[in-house]
This record gives structure tokens, C-alpha cells and sequence, in this order.
């Protein structure tokens, strides 16, 4: 992860905006024909293919200073997708073990299905654009006071708050409502840039944004 440089992308495109998910898949035949398939990756890396066109003059300023502050493809910034973006409090929980001073964030995949994952959420939508919802056995527990949260790394400090706290004890169940954001680079070093007519410009070959996994 290098540097965090826009919370995320504001310059809205057009449609249509393309997503996807990309896994790793290493194949072996064998001379009697059978294959075997090795799964490289835990869960899906996703991105993002965007087409940029007639940006006025202030948008097309923005794009251009987002591509070169991240030079190209090799800076990390922060993209709010526009379908995965939310946590609800049905979608992750963490039940302690006992002990545990600090929490994760995540967010479950197909919950209830065979092929459920979880992954880490690290950046979290700041608590002055979308406050999260944090509970011990459905219980809502207060930021600032039953624990922090970091914002950047999505880890909940349950011994940080101002009243009295400690550690989690066995069998208690942590779930979250909250906003997130996906660490993304560019999938390309060279943007090429049209004015259709004054005032008016289009990305020629469009944004093509890949996931960081941190």
C-alpha cells in the first residue's frame, strides 16, 4: 500500500460502468487425462472498467490530477463502489474467543451458502459521512466511549473508550453496520485525453481501476 492520495473517485462517469471479479486458477493434467484444479486465491480480486466521456473542464482537472497524483499505476487510492459499499449488521459478526482486545472488520459474502467468504474491510467511510453501528450481543455500543475505531486499518480498540472496558470474553458476538471503501489502483500508466468541443473532454480509453488487497 503506498500512498492514500483522494478519499475516493468523485468524478462521476458514465454508463455503462463495468464491474467484475477476477479469482486465480492453477490447472495440472495428468497423462490419464484427469485435471486438477488448485484454488490460488482465497476470495476474488474485483475491478473496475469505467468510460469517462464529456467531462467539463473542472471534472476533466480532477480525473487528470487523480491519474498523475497516483502516477499512474503506482499509487493506492480509495474507490466507493456504487453496489459494494455497505456492511449491514447481517453480513459479518465475530464471536470471541476470549481475551481479544481489538476486532476486525469484515464483510461476509453469500451468507448461509457453501461458498461464503469473509474479507477484511480496511477503509472505513469516516463516522462524520456515514456513523457505523457497532453491537456486543445486539447491544449498541458507543464510539469514544466503548472503543475506537481506525478508520484506516477497520480495527475496532475495545480497551480505548473513555469509560472503563477490557477485553472480550468467550462466546461474545460483534456485529457492525458500516461504509467502506476499496483500495484500487490504476490498471494502465498512459491516459489519453479528447476535447470534443471547448469546454467539453473525454477519456479515450476510459478508466480501468483494479483492487488492492491489503
Amino acid at each position: 500500500m503506498n500512498e492514500e492520495i483522494l478519499s475516493f473517485v468523485t468524478v462521476g462517469p458514465q454508463a455503462p460502468r463495468k464491474r467484475g471479479f477476477r479469482w486465480a486458477t492453477e490447472r495440472v493434467r495428468y497423462y490419464n487425462g484427469q485435471v486438477q484444479s488448485n484454488q490460488l486465491l482465497d476470495r476474488p480480486i474485483r475491478f473496475w472498467s469505467m468510460p469517462w466521456e464529456w467531462l467539463t473542464t473542472t471534472s476533466r482537472s480532477k480525473m487528470i490530477e487523480l491519474f498523475n497524483r497516483a502516477s499512474g499505476m503506482t499509487r493506492t487510492f480509495l474507490l466507493k463502489d456504487w453496489i459494494d459499499y455497505l456492511c449491514t449488521l447481517t453480513d459479518w459478526s465475530f464471536t470471541a474467543v476470549g481475551g481479544e482486545t481489538t476486532t476486525q472488520l469484515g464483510k461476509s459474502y453469500y451468507v448461509g451458502e457453501t461458498e461464503t467468504w469473509t474479507e477484511d474491510k480496511t477503509r472505513i467511510v469516516p463516522s462524520t459521512i456515514y456513523a457505523p453501528t457497532v453491537k456486543i450481543d445486539a447491544a449498541v455500543k458507543t464510539e469514544g466511549t466503548h472503543f475506537t475505531l481506525d478508520d484506516s486499518t477497520g480495527i475496532i480498540n475495545w480497551v480505548a473508550g473513555t469509560s472503563p472496558n477490557g477485553a472480550l470474553t468467550i462466546g461474545q458476538v460483534v456485529t457492525a453496520d458500516y461504509q467502506f471503501y476499496f483500495p484500487v489502483q490504476f490498471d494502465f500508466d498512459e491516459m489519453v485525453e479528447s476535447e470534443h468541443q471547448h469546454g467539453f473532454y473525454a477519456i479515450d480509453n476510459g478508466i480501468e481501476l483494479i483492487e488492492v488487497v491489503e
